[in-house]
């Protein structure tokens, strides 16, 4: 880590921030971020959480609740008075100035002695492999060169609290992968508490320490990446964190001879006495169901899409649920085929049909 960089951990106590007729775009808001974690807030447009780094960055006055970096309460700071660093959808540099001296514009403001701002420019650029641009201007560089001059100006103030919103949203998706690399080492060298704003599942899960999931102005959920990913707390989490489509299908359970049946299947438990409603909701990843051929299977297949070196399929079950399952290369089905399942039961979610609140962690057979 960079000598110098302080640490911070925020906290956002019950914060409340509405817009226009009293729609709350964050509601209720309680969330803790670690000193030196990178947390990526995860949500679909109209969530909350860009205004959840508005409120963080000083550019948006909390209705109610407060706001804490460590043990200062910044709730009534304005942004130059917390000591941050943000990094917008587009690349917020100065068009008549070279790259250099809008990196170097905050800390000249601050103060700070011009040998100090020479070799923090160095630093930054060097690490994010910019240094023989600095001398242009914006116009002069691509978009991904931009944005990296855009981190490196958030950088230089040495920020306690660096907030990133949607950085990377306007670049092709090759760039974007190179330069969530580029943050993640960064994050690591820099150290600086770190709030990266995202509606990309593949970018949150594979940035975040954790992961923050925003629906409607709430917080559903906080994790690290890969227990939000096998670990959801409803069917909703469980949908938009998914790379694939979730299969969400309906399972009847007889207690009695502790069977569940499922897309024209019997399954016998392990044991007669699971905890299980009569009927529930079973959520499975299509990485986590397979097919195999049966001459007398009880689904057909419907669409073979080729996914790199896998097949996705989408398969109908006889009472027309639609069931989408991964394979490998090496054995592809064509339309038509019958197959019946294999299930990773263990990988199985189990989720209340009403209120799509997760009941059970798997199950065993």
């Amino acid at each position: 880590m960079i000598t110098g960089t302080k640490q911070v951990g925020v906290r956002i106590e019950a914060a409340v921030k509405s817009f226009g007729r009293g729609q709350r775009a964050v509601d209720s808001l309680d969330l803790d971020i670690r000193p030196g974690e990178l947390l990526t807030v995860l949500g679909p447009s109209g969530s909350g959480k860009s205004t959840v780094l508005s409120l963080l960055a000083g550019l948006a006055e909390v209705d109610s609740g407060r706001i804490w970096f460590g043990d200062q309460d910044v709730t009534a700071l304005p942004p130059e008075a917390r000591k941050i660093g943000v990094v917008f959808q587009s690349a917020v540099l100065y068009p008549h100035l070279s790259l250099r001296e809008s990196i170097s514009f905050a800390p000249k403001l601050a103060g700070v002695p011009r040998d100090e701002i020479n070799a923090r420019i160095a630093e930054v650029a060097a690490f994010l492999q910019i240094s023989h641009l600095l001398d242009r201007r914006p116009h002069e560089v691509s978009g991904g060169e931009r944005q990296r001059a855009a981190i490196a100006k958030a950088l230089v103030s040495r920020p306690t609290l660096l907030l990133m919103d949607e950085p990377f949203s306007a670049l092709d998706a090759q760039l974007r992968r190179a330069l969530r690399s580029q943050v993640v080492r960064l994050h690591r060298e820099f150290g600086a508490t770190t709030v990266f704003v995202t509606h990309d599942q593949e970018e949150a899960l594979g940035m975040g320490d954790r992961v923050a999931v925003m629906r409607g102005g709430r917080l559903e959920q906080v994790a690290p990446p890969l227990e939000l990913y096998r670990n959801p707390v409803n069917t909703w989490v469980a949908n938009f964190v998914s790379l694939q489509p979730l299969n969400l299908l309906p399972v009847e359970y007889d207690a009695q001879a502790g069977e569940v049946k499922l897309c024209g299947e019997t399954v016998r438990l392990a044991g007669p006495d699971r905890p299980l409603p009569a009927t529930f909701t079973l959520g499975i990843r299509s990485e986590n169901l397979r097919l195999r051929p049966s001459a007398d299977g009880p689904l057909q297949v419907l669409t073979a899409e080729a996914v790199g070196e896998q097949v996705k399929y989408t398969v109908v079950a006889p009472d027309g649920t639609n069931v989408v399952a991964l394979g490998g290369a090496d054995q592809v089905f064509e339309p038509d085929a019958k197959v019946a399942l294999a299930v990773d039961w263990p990988r199985a979610m189990v989720f209340d049909t009403e209120t799509g609140a997760r009941i059970v962690e798997g199950i065993t057979v």
